[in-house]
This record gives structure tokens, sequence and C-alpha cells, in this order.
């Protein structure tokens, strides 16, 4: 499921940015098609621009409300939708075209005793607020999840620091009965729908992989794909 929307605060209408002759999104879903993974791949969104995307190329859309206040809300709204046997369903950010489709395989392989998975990588050094930052238990599962530079030193001494990637896997059972509203203190005050999770008791599945990918979340992050000869 893509959840997809055009009023990004940070860089609208970001998701319809041209990724070598497609669409950002579009360049998305073929990625989730490419990878050979799922049964289906659904666009979830309100946008009727985005709406008549699909319906010129094929894709498979879902038309949710307009008022989600993260992708996960909007997945699980879509989700709910579907009537087919479906067992679990990945949320794949709309503004992730550089995505391997091992990193696919890996959220899918880290979904364990928890009921969500996501995936994560070593980066002791980053402090960008824009990168979330993840406490792992000693089973490898999230307990906390923040866009300040966690755990803290107090000796000042060189610890192992661990990022987040925004993708997520998760159990039907789950998504259909999930309550939170996405609203919780912690998600709305560093505005991070995971910690919506937390808030309510579940931890997290970190599958851990080698390296970041790059991520459009602002203009200049185009700049940065074409530097690096992704676009």
């Amino acid at each position: 499921m893509i959840p997809a929307r055009l009023e990004s605060s940070r860089f609208p209408n970001k998701i319809l940015t041209e990724i070598n002759g497609k669409n950002m999104f579009v360049a998305v879903y073929d990625i989730a098609i490419r990878s050979g993974l799922f049964d289906k791949v659904y666009v979830a969104t309100h946008n009727e621009e985005v709406i008549k995307i699909c319906e010129e190329l094929n894709i498979d859309s879902i038309v949710t409300n307009s008022n989600h206040v993260c992708g996960s809300s909007r997945v699980f709204e879509a989700a709910r939708q579907i009537n087919e046997e479906w067992d679990i369903v990945v949320n794949l950010q709309a503004d992730q075209p550089f995505l391997p489709v091992a990193y696919l395989e890996s959220v899918l392989r880290g979904i364990k005793t928890n009921p969500i998975s996501t995936i994560g990588y070593l980066d002791s050094d980053n402090k960008n607020p824009n990168t979330v930052k993840i406490i792992l238990d000693k089973e490898n599962s999230g307990i906390y999840f923040s866009r300040y530079p966690i755990p803290f030193s107090v000796n000042n001494e060189n610890i192992e620091r661990y990022c987040h990637l925004g993708l997520y896997a998760y159990k039907r059972e789950f998504v259909e009965s999930y309550a939170g509203n996405f609203q919780s203190a912690l998600a709305v005050n560093e505005s991070l729908e995971q910690l919506d999770f937390i808030y309510h008791g579940y931890k997290i599945d970190v599958e851990l992989v080698s390296n970041p990918i790059p991520e459009v979340n602002v203009p200049e992050d185009i700049q940065e794909a074409k530097r690096l000869g992704l676009l």
C-alpha cells in the first residue's frame, strides 16, 4: 500500500516530481511490482490528480478520507476496505523512489514477535532531524524513535546509534484492531507516527540493513539525488 498525498508541508506536490521519466509515486509503485513480493499493490489517496494518474496507468487505487494525519492512518483505512484474503500489508512511502527491492524483503523478513516491523541502519554520527533515530532493546525491537540523536551519552563516549527508514509492515489483525488515532502526545510532539504505536504499548521489530537510501523530504534532496547519479 502506497499512501499518497500532495499536501506535504516541506515539499508540496513532491510525489509528482519526475523521477527518471515517471511521477515519483509511480516509480515507487514500479519498485513494489518489480519485487514480486506482493499479491496486490495499491495507491491510497484522496487527491483527484493522483487518482487520475492511476486510472491512466491502470494502477489500482483506493480512495481514502482527506483528513489523515499520517501515512499509517491512510494505509489502515485503505487496508480495511480490502475484502480479499491477506495477512500482511506493507506501507511503502510514496517519496522513496530509490528503495532497493532487498529492503522490501527485509521488512517482511523482520516481522516476528511484534505486529509491526520496520528497518534501520547504523549511523552513529547522524544529527539531521529529518533522519529519525531508534533505541533498540536486546531483541532488536524499537522501543523509542526520535528526531534527536538518541541515546544520549553522559560521558560523551562513542556509542552506537541507529537510524530509521520509513518503511513498515503490519499484520492484518493489528491493522483491523488498532484503536489509536495517531495523535498521542508522543506522536504529535515529534511528528512521528510510529510513536503512536509505542504510546499504546507496542514494540516494533527492527530489521537492520547495511546502508541508508536517499530519501526525498525537501527539494534539496532532489539535487542530492542528481549529484549521486540517481537521476
